[in-house]
């Protein structure tokens, strides 16, 4: 896990009053979760694939920040429809940034950004619109 994108991701959630907690008692493969009214974050530290908690936290972040409508428990899942697109979305803005950062626009390479931050391959379409949004 990046403690760098991680460190990124908790200063947003400071700054829009989200609670983040990350819990190391869950099984490994127990999706994290978001509760939208509430606006807290349950993550799992001992996610069986530690590579992909950036995007999760920035997907969970992304349910919040939309503001979507929900009176559930949002769980983690890297579908491409509804409300976890959307969320999806959010996490790849959130994410942008700090990959385009000091890059040259004949660097940058969505296949380069979807390896480092575990984006599904689902979402590639996702990504070269968003990058194209901010080039």
């Amino acid at each position: 896990m990046d403690n760098d994108v991680i460190a990124y991701l908790m200063n947003i959630a400071f700054d829009n009053k989200i609670v983040i907690n990350f819990f190391d008692n869950l099984d490994p493969n127990t999706p994290p979760g978001s509760d939208v009214e509430t606006r807290r974050i349950a993550m799992n530290s001992r996610w069986h694939n530690k590579s992909e908690i950036p995007f999760q936290l920035a997907h969970e972040l992304g349910h919040i920040l939309s503001d979507q409508q929900s009176t559930k428990i949002l769980y983690f899942t890297p579908y491409k429809y509804g409300m976890e697109l959307e969320a999806n979305e959010y996490a790849i803005d959130l994410l942008l940034p700090l990959y385009l950062k000091d890059k040259e626009k004949d660097d940058v390479n969505s296949h380069e950004f979807m390896s480092y931050f575990n984006v599904p391959y689902h979402l590639e379409d996702v990504v070269i619109r968003e990058i194209k949004k901010l080039l």
